[in-house]
Parts: C-alpha cells; structure tokens; sequence
C-alpha cells in the first residue's frame, strides 16, 4: 500500500480518521455547524483552519492535538469534498455516486491532515500520536490478560446483574464509576486500566441484551467515556499507549 508523505516522515498506511473520530462526527456535528457553519459555505474553510490551529495551540498533550486536528480537519475534508461535488454536478453535469464520493473523501483526508500537522508546532508528535488513536477504541492487550485470569468472577458479575430485580450496568453507572476513578489517588496506569475493564464489562452486557457485536459494544462505551476521560490529558494518553508501555 502506498504511503502518504509528511516531512516529518512517511506513514506506510493509508491515514484515515479512527474510530473515535468517526463516532465524535457523528454526535456532535450540529455543534460544529452553529459554529462555522455549512461545508460549502464562503469562508468555512478558511475559518475552520485558524480556528484547527488556535485549538490545538491550546491543548496539553500530543494525544489532545491529535484528536482536535483529526477531528476538526475531518470537516475541512467535507468541506473541500463538497466543493468538488458543486463543481463535477455543474461543470459535466452529473452527481457522484457513494462509493466515488467515498474514495474521493478517504483520497483528502491524509493529505489534508498532514498539511495541517506540517503548519503546527511539535508536528512529529502530533503524527506519532494520530498513528496510535485507533487503540483508545481497542481493548488493550494487558486488559484482556485481566479479563482472561478473572473470566470466572467476571462472569458470575454478568449473570448476578442480568438475574431480575438486580441493577444492571448501564450508561449511567459506568460514567459515575469513572468519574470516581478519575478523582481518585491511584496512579495514572491504574486509572487506564480501571476503566478500560469497566468499559469491557459495559461491552459485554450491550452485547448480551442488544445483540451489539463485541467491538462496536466496546467502541460504544469508551466513546461514551471520551467527555470524561479527556479531562484528565494523561489518563487518556496512557489508555492510548497503555500496550506500548505493558
């Protein structure tokens, strides 16, 4: 597979947006569009790039910068798409289909993300960490370790809340447990892996009651956990190399 080519150096796979990014688009994109308005409109590229820059300038941590600029940099590819659109229905009078509007989007997004990562401060860190986002959607190697040395008492946890009349994990009781991990005094390592484990656990009983396969469950969770665990830039930078460092 050809890579894509950065001076700060050449990714050997195709740059795409990770999972997290996907499903951040997906929920907050009336938000974004109050904000800068449609792709397509006068003035939204420009805005939207000043606006990339200054937020990233802003954040902490590699991993931070690298979410903000996939993410924000993900509408300018809607945008420059949606140009290109306007401009094939006039000029040879016809529409994309799905499938040429898909390849043609997956085509802009590398190169407009290593632009963007070109022009910013501690571009090679920003790259390093963008290469490692999928992962904050992947239940880490040293977590399913855990899972497997303590399937049985996992599992006698999974029958006792689907058993009637007793609470069962939700949404909501997940969210309150990781708000009070991420208060609390363990270490950063710790915290990753508490959470990571408890996103499992809300995995498991997504997948048990809506038929939701493992993966998508788990991807779920942890992106109902982002709001949270993006307070705290390090516990979120250790979930994402939490195998790097096992």
């Amino acid at each position: 597979m050809n890579g894509v080519r950065s001076h700060h150096g050449i990714i050997t796979e195709v740059l795409l947006p990770p999972p997290l990014v996907h499903e951040l688009r997906a929920r907050s994109f009336p938000r974004l569009f109050r904000m800068t308005g449609s792709p397509g409109n006068r003035g939204f590229g420009r805005y939207l790039r000043q606006r990339i820059r200054m937020l990233v300038e802003r954040e902490r941590t590699p991993v931070e910068r690298a979410i903000t600029t996939a993410y924000l940099g993900s509408f300018l590819v809607d945008h420059i798409v949606h140009a290109e659109k306007n401009a094939c229905r006039i000029l040879e009078q016809r529409v994309f289909d799905q499938d040429e509007e898909r390849r043609l989007w997956n085509q802009h997004y590398g190169k407009v993300i290593l632009t963007l990562i070109d022009e910013l401060p501690e571009g090679h860190a920003i790259l390093d960490a963008m290469v490692h986002l999928p992962a904050y959607s992947q239940l880490p190697r040293s977590v399913y370790e855990i899972r497997d040395r303590h399937w049985g008492c996992l599992q006698t946890i999974a029958r006792r809340e689907l058993s009637p009349g007793t609470p069962a994990i939700t949404e909501v009781t997940l969210l309150r447990k990781v708000q009070f991990v991420l208060a609390g005094e363990r270490s950063v390592r710790a915290k990753a892996r508490i959470i990571c484990l408890s996103a499992s656990l809300l995995a498991d009983h997504l997948c048990f009651l809506r038929h939701t396969p493992w993966p998508r469950a788990y991807l779920h969770s942890m992106t109902d956990l982002y709001p949270f665990v993006s307070q705290d830039p390090l516990v979120l930078q250790e979930i994402i190399y939490l195998d790097d460092r096992s």
